[in-house]
This record gives C-alpha cells, sequence and structure tokens, in this order.
C-alpha cells in the first residue's frame, strides 16, 4: 500500500525519470544486454525510478520537453560509460588476435556479433570495476542532478561526448600494448629461429608458446589495466557532472 501512495504521488515525476533511466541502463553492458531478461531490466529500472522520483524536478507545464530531455540526457550517460567499455573489448580484440584466438570466438547475445574469449574475460573485469568503484553511485547522482538544471545545455553534452570518444582508441592502445608488444618480439624471434631451422615447423611450436606468453603477460598487466580503467572512469565521472551543470 505504502508502494502504491509514493507511485500515486510521484507519478508525474516517474515517467521522465523511468525513460532517463532506462536510455541510460540501454548502453550499459549487461545491465542493458539483450540476454538479460526484460522482467529484470523493467524491475530495476522501476525501483531505481521510485528510488529517485522524490529527489527529481520534473516541470509538469511541458511534459514532451521533459520526455525529451529525459531521452537525451539518459542516452548521453550510457553512452559515456559505453565509450570506455567499448575501448576495453578493442583491447581485448586486438590481444586476441595477437595470442590467436580469433579463430575461437564465440556469439555474443549482447550486440548479436562474436566475440573471443578473451573479450568476456577484459568486459567482466571493466563490470566488477564498475561496480567495485562504486561508478553505478555517479550515476544515480548523476541522473538526480540532471533534474535539478533548468535546461539540457545539448551542445555541451554533444562536445562532452565528442572529448571523451577521443580517449577511446588510446585506452584501448595502453591497455593493450604490453601485451602486443611481446607477442611481436616473440612472433620475430620466431620468425629468425624460422630461417636458422628451416627443416623444424616452427608453426605448431611458436602458437602454445604465444599462448603462454600471453597469459603471463596479461595477468602481470592486470594492475596497469586497473590504473588505466580507474582513469577512464573518472574522466567518465566528469564528463557526467559537465551534463548537469
Amino acid at each position: 500500500m505504502e508502494l502504491f501512495n509514493i507511485v500515486n504521488i510521484y507519478s508525474g515525476k516517474l515517467i521522465p525519470v523511468f525513460i532517463r533511466i532506462a536510455a541510460m541502463f540501454s548502453f550499459i553492458p549487461f545491465l542493458g544486454a539483450k540476454a538479460t531478461p526484460m522482467m529484470f531490466k523493467v524491475g530495476l529500472v522501476l525501483a531505481l525510478s521510485i528510488f529517485v522520483a522524490p529527489f527529481a524536478k520534473v516541470n509538469p507545464e511541458d511534459p514532451f520537453r521533459a520526455i525529451l530531455d529525459a531521452i537525451f540526457v539518459g542516452m548521453s550517460m550510457g553512452l559515456a560509460a559505453r565509450i570506455i567499455f567499448g575501448a576495453v573489448e578493442m583491447a581485448a580484440q586486438w590481444i586476441s588476435l595477437q595470442m590467436g584466438f580469433g579463430l575461437a570466438a564465440v556469439f555474443n547475445p549482447q550486440f548479436g556479433e562474436t566475440m573471443g574469449p578473451l573479450n568476456f574475460f577484459y568486459m567482466f573485469l571493466t563490470m566488477v570495476f564498475f561496480f567495485a568503484l562504486d561508478i553505478h553511485h555517479h550515476f544515480i547522482e548523476g541522473i538526480v542532478r540532471s533534474f535539478e538544471i533548468e535546461q539540457v545545455q545539448y551542445k555541451t553534452i554533444f562536445q562532452t561526448i565528442i572529448n571523451l570518444n577521443a580517449l577511446l582508441f588510446p585506452l584501448a592502445f595502453k591497455i593493450a600494448a604490453p601485451i602486443i608488444v611481446v607477442q611481436m618480439l616473440v612472433n620475430i624471434a620466431m620468425g629468425f629461429l624460422s630461417k636458422a631451422m628451416p627443416q623444424a615447423n616452427i608453426f605448431f611450436v611458436s602458437f602454445p608458446v604465444l599462448l603462454a606468453i600471453g597469459f603471463i603477460f596479461i595477468i602481470a598487466s592486470l594492475s596497469l589495466t586497473f590504473m588505466l580503467i580507474s582513469k577512464a572512469f573518472l574522466n567518465m565521472k566528469e564528463a557526467i557532472f559537465l551534463f548537469t551543470r
């Protein structure tokens, strides 16, 4: 009964808040994935909407503008997170190709495309960092703060997304660089060995060596990966706060 009263009191605010949170979740991996049950996604968005609605300031005189702002701001905040996850996914794809995991790709129901096993590992790792660093709290705070601004600055949000998008390739390169450099050196060494010993089948020797060295350097570079992803999430946090100025 108490929940019904809350929904009844804040019904005018609940729809814009629900749309804003749903648009944001649609870009966040795992939470907005196709494989995630629809009932879970709707229930989570509705629960957050009920939690945020009492603090939201919605203009009841212009509901169309409120819904339009909700869609735009929600998608922008979700896209800010998607850029970081996209960079990690790109780095994992480069590492998979260097290690020879290109043929071990499997179908990813989240985006309807194939992904290598390392892609899943890095994506799950990034999602763990996402919750361990309390980044989801900043999204909730950003949603509440976004209702405090009198007018959404579309130009500022566009510019912030473009600036954040400029981090995508450098972040992916920094994450994958240690493993790629080592794999290239191993390939060069195997090339010299093949010239020195043409009768030996270097291909069957190099493949397990590449895998072993690749896994060793992936584990050794996890601290660097954690630092890079943490800095990227801090940039994303600043971008979210820029949306709500």
